[in-house]
């Protein structure tokens, strides 16, 4: 799960889970710090082959809670 606050499109926070994800976490924890938005994220270019580079097409299905 990726947490992003609905007003600014900030990325909040994560909970990730399986093979890869120490790897793709890292990508995240940098995008809290910096205050980053979604968009913004989806832009960055990735390095390949890793399980970041799949972040920005998780972050294309993005749904409100409750």
């Amino acid at each position: 799960k990726i947490h992003v606050e609905e007003q600014s499109g900030r990325i909040l926070g994560a909970a990730l889970l399986g093979t890869g994800c120490d790897e793709a976490v890292q990508s995240l924890v940098d995008a809290v710090y910096a205050r980053t938005p979604v968009a913004e994220f989806q832009r960055r270019v990735r390095i390949h082959p890793t399980v970041a580079e799949l972040l920005p097409t998780t972050l294309e299905s993005l749904k409100p809670l409750g």
